[in-house]
């Protein structure tokens, strides 16, 4: 299959129903018997038309980029081309009006039978439903993204606003002389917090919550320390390690 993009399957989708609605008319004038099945093939082709047309709409908004490579649609869009194309291709008379009246046909003849309308209708309606609830789903994350997008934006216009706390950040030097935990003291809520940070499927935030004085500080700066403690006993076993393998 051709792979030609959402926007020109769009294109071809809209141009091709056209076409065919056009020769719907034709038929409806010279075909009596059949004004049923013909009306409701038409009325099905310009459902589908109205659908492309919304995709052709919104391509032409300026957040319309992911929506144009979306390869969902295209393969929809795509799969509805070929089967108008093969739609025309029957309703096309192989015989030109002009020829019909040099050798006597005053009529064009319907190319189908009325179960062959039915399955018809029943798959153009199904590639316009198809298409509109692809639609939906890419709008949908086209609207989520373009959201993330703002609150990152928001996030980091209130961050750049935030006042800083010079020498509040871990081991500054402000902050050296400041107590820790005394040693066997608060070994219950320590070892609460060290499970807590080796867990991977633990709450991504531990709150210390208690009133002014009552330790709070002091037992961040002892998890801080052990957890520098640490990581720089990995980095010299992470080191003396690759200096084995030479």
């Amino acid at each position: 299959m051709e792979v030609v993009g959402v926007a020109t399957n769009v294109i071809a989708v809209v141009d091709i129903s056209i076409k065919i609605a056009s020769l719907c008319l034709q038929y409806a004038k010279d075909v009596k018997n059949a004004a049923a099945d013909i009306e409701r093939l038409k009325n099905e082709v310009t459902s589908l038309k109205g659908v492309t047309e919304a995709v052709q709409e919104l391509l032409s908004n300026p957040n319309s980029a992911k929506l144009n490579k979306s390869h969902r649609l295209e393969n929809d869009l795509s799969d509805s081309r070929l089967q108008l194309e093969r739609l025309q291709l029957r309703l096309t008379p192989r015989t030109s009006r002009k020829a019909m009246r040099k050798i006597g046909l005053r009529a064009l003849k319907w190319p189908f039978q009325s179960k062959e309308v039915d399955g018809l209708v029943e798959t153009l309606r199904r590639h316009a439903e198809t298409i509109d609830r692809t639609l939906q789903v890419e709008q949908t994350g086209i609207i989520l993204h373009v959201d993330q997008t703002l609150l990152s934006i928001d996030q980091k216009t209130v961050l750049s606003r935030l006042l800083v706390a010079t020498g509040a950040s871990f081991d500054s030097g402000a902050e050296e002389h400041n107590p820790t935990c005394l040693r066997d003291t608060r070994v219950d809520l320590l070892r609460r917090i060290h499970d807590w940070a080796l867990d991977p499927d633990a709450r991504p935030i531990f709150w210390l919550n208690g009133m002014a004085g009552t330790g709070k500080s002091t037992i961040s700066r002892t998890v801080a320390q052990s957890f520098a403690a640490s990581v720089g006993r990995e980095r010299t076993r992470h080191r003396a390690t690759h200096q084995g393998c030479y």
